[in-house]
Order: structure tokens, then C-alpha cells, then sequence
């Protein structure tokens, strides 16, 4: 495959958010040369890493037009208030569920946001996933909803449950979302299956920490760096979702070198179910800046790595950079090159045809891709890549789905 261009806004941004200091700087020198801060500012906001591109505009020698500035600062104004308020409200809703006596652990971004960046100004959350069992799940909504939080979608929660099961989509992950005021969201997952990970081991090696002068469970850091790489796989390696992603575990890294225990994470990532993955992200980071936690993680995950290993995580690298330059390639495709995603759709409508249809739509309206079978079929076609993408593609199912 060709060389991608570096040419554009896309591939700037991503230099100017990832890359050491130097690389950096000079691709905000091509924004600044180009007239592109203000289509950059609109990809920082789309991708949700406006604090990262606020915060090292004021630590890199970036000039931007007082309008751009206006803009960024406006933008970024929002985001922290956002942020801040789901945050507090998810710190509530945590405190509710241990008080009810539930078993809970934050991860994801108000993981991050309490362990990596020690408050909601460097980092945005749109909705707070914590982890629970599932026996406790008719419990935890019941204490959520005397919280102000709803379940969404008209369908039975057994009927959810079932869809949840069987939709290709949560990729072995399996949560439920519940809305609270102002548009602040909890998913209570009860399992990461894709991960590896149990839950009663995630629970148990939850760890506390302080955020908003209130204390929380949170994962543990190694726990922590496996679900930011699992979540990346699962939202396909496309940059307009997993750049915090890319951010959060080059973070992981570094905190977990930090606390000395770099040399056992590794090891353990080297024996998880997110081998590839971690691997995938590490040299992902690497290619950005060579002197982080993460490049030194790339290079020991290779040697743990076996020969199909190393091929699996450089295609899936191929794969992202295929994206960062052609733009996401639709969840369809990924569908199309894996079994799995169409028995798990077929076996979802013979248990129940009428409920699973329900929540497919439910959800499908909450996510903005509620399309007619016709003109889904009819993009499906015409976003199909090339043989070689469509093998790239096939390579990330079998890592999110399983071979």
C-alpha cells in the first residue's frame, strides 16, 4: 500500500496531539501556513481532545488569529464545564451504588480523568462507564433511578438483555445506559468479555482515588491501560473515536513506570487476551515519539510477541493509518468480513424477533444511523474498500470478535 500523504489537517492534528515536542510544533507551523486551525479546531471537537490541542497550544510556540483563539477557548470552555458536570454527577451515582452495598469500579474516561489527569479540565467525558456484576444489575438501576438516572428505550429490560447478548455491536462487551439530567450518562457494564478481563477480578483489584474531594473506586492501572486497548479495538482503530484513546494509554504507560511497576505490567499484557491490541497501540505511539513509556512498551510486547502476533498488530497499525487518511471505514464492513456479527443477528431474531428488532431501532435512533435496510445496503456498497482493506478489516475482526 502507498505511503499515506501527511499533507492534510487530519494528519497534522493527529502530529501536533501525539508526536514529541519537535514533530509537534512543526505541524502546527503547517496549520498556521495552510490557514487550517479553524478545520483542526472542528476535528479537536468532533474527536473530544479540545483540552489535549488548548493545553499544548499554550505550551508549544503556536500563534493562532484572534479569531481561532476566540474559537478554541470558547470550545474548550464548554467541554470542561461538560465534563465537569458529568463528572460530579457520575462521582454521585457511584457513592449511591456503594452505599446500596453494590460492588463498583469507574474505568474509562473518569478513570482516566482521576488517575491520569487529576481533574476534568485535560481530559472530556461524555458518559461515565462503571463496572458492576451482573446479579447486581436490577439492583444498581433501581438505586440509579432514585438517583434521577433512566434507563432509555421502550423496550423490557429482559428483552435488552437479550439484545445485548447477541448484537455484534458491544463486540463481547455488555452494559446498559441510564440518563440523568442535563445529558449526563452512566453505562453499567457487566462484562468485557472481548478484554479478557473478569469482573469480579477488575472489582477486586480496584483501587481508590480522590477526584472532585470525593474519593472513588477506581481500575487498576494495569486493568486501566487493558481496557483503553480494548476499547480502541473495539471502536475499530478509527482516529475520530480513539485519539483519547492513543492519549489515555501512552498515560497508562507512563504512570505505571512511574509507580515501578512497568516491568509487571508488561508481562501481564504479554499473557492477556489484548496482546495484539496493546501491541497494535504501543507502536502506534511510538511512530509518534520514541522516547515515552510506550515505545519502550512496543519494543518488549514485540519480543513477548510470536511471528503471527507481530504480523496481526502491524497490519492492524497499516489498518489505522489507512483511516487516518481515508476517513472510518462503516461498522458494515467490519461486519461483512466476520461470521460471527451475522449469527449473532440471526440468532437474536429467531429467540426473539419482535423484542430484538425493538432494541436494534432503539438504539439505532439514540446513535443517529436509524436508516432504512435499502440505503444501508446501498452505502454498505459503496463504502467496500480495496482486497487489501478489506483483509486489514478482517484481521481487526477476528481480534474484536475472535477467530
Amino acid at each position: 500500500m502507498a505511503k499515506p500523504s501527511t499533507a492534510t489537517p487530519r494528519h497534522q492534528l493527529v502530529e501536533f496531539l501525539l508526536a514529541e515536542e519537535g514533530r509537534a510544533a512543526a505541524a502546527a507551523c503547517l496549520l498556521s501556513i495552510a490557514g487550517s486551525w479553524r478545520e483542526a479546531i472542528e476535528l479537536a471537537k468532533a474527536w473530544k481532545v479540545i483540552p489535549r490541542m488548548f493545553h499544548r497550544i499554550h505550551i508549544l510556540p503556536v500563534k493562532l488569529t484572534a479569531a481561532d483563539t476566540g474559537t478554541l477557548k470558547l470550545e474548550f470552555l464548554k467541554t470542561y464545564l461538560h465534563s465537569a458536570s458529568c463528572a460530579v454527577k457520575a462521582i454521585g451515582a457511584i457513592h449511591a451504588l456503594e452505599q446500596a452495598g453494590i460492588p463498583v469500579v469507574a474505568f474509562k474516561g473518569l478513570a482516566s480523568i482521576a488517575v491520569l489527569y487529576g481533574d476534568s479540565e485535560h481530559r472530556t467525558i461524555q458518559d461515565a462507564d462503571v463496572l458492576i456484576m451482573k446479579k447486581d444489575l436490577p439492583k444498581a438501576l433501581a438505586c440509579l433511578q432514585r438517583q434521577g438516572f433512566e434507563r432509555q428505550g421502550p423496550e423490557t429490560l429482559a428483552q435488552y438483555l437479550r439484545f445485548v447478548e447477541e448484537c455484534p455491536g458491544f463486540a463481547g462487551n455488555q452494559a446498559v445506559t441510564v440518563q440523568g439530567e442535563q445529558g449526563c450518562e452512566v453505562d453499567l457494564h457487566w462484562d468485557v468479555a472481548g478484554s479478557g478481563l473478569r469482573p469480579e477480578e477488575v472489582l477486586r483489584r480496584a483501587a481508590k482515588c480522590e477526584l472532585a474531594g470525593r474519593t472513588i473506586p477506581v481500575v487498576d492501572a494495569i486493568d486501566g491501560f487493558l481496557l483503553t486497548v480494548h476499547h480502541a479495538i473495539r471502536e475499530n482503530l478509527a482516529i475520530e473515536i480513539v485519539c483519547r484513546d492513543l492519549l489515555d494509554a501512552g498515560l497508562w504507560l507512563a504512570h505505571l513506570r512511574e509507580a515501578g511497576r512497568f516491568e509487571e505490567a508488561i508481562k501481564w499484557v504479554g499473557k492477556s487476551r489484548c496482546k495484539v491490541a496493546a501491541l497494535t497501540v504501543a507502536t502506534l505511539l511510538s511512530g509518534y515519539d520514541r522516547a515515552t513509556a510506550a515505545a519502550r512498551a512496543a519494543v518488549l510486547l514485540s519480543e513477548l510477541a510470536n511471528p503471527a502476533e507481530r504480523r496481526s498488530a502491524a497490519n492492524l497499525a497499516e489498518l489505522f493509518h489507512y483511516q487516518l487518511s481515508h476517513g472510518r471505514l462503516g461498522k458494515d464492513v467490519f461486519y461483512l468480513v466476520h461470521s460471527r456479527p451475522w449469527r449473532q443477528v440471526l440468532k437474536g431474531l429467531a429467540t426473539d424477533w419482535s423484542g430484538y428488532r425493538l432494541s436494534m431501532r432503539s438504539m439505532e435512533e439514540r446513535l443517529g444511523e436509524n436508516q432504512p435496510l435499502l440505503k444501508r445496503a446501498t452505502r454498505l456498497a459503496k463504502s467496500i474498500p480495496g482486497l487489501r482493506v478489506l483483509r486489514l478489516a478482517r484481521e481487526l475482526a477476528c481480534i474484536k470478535f475472535g477467530a
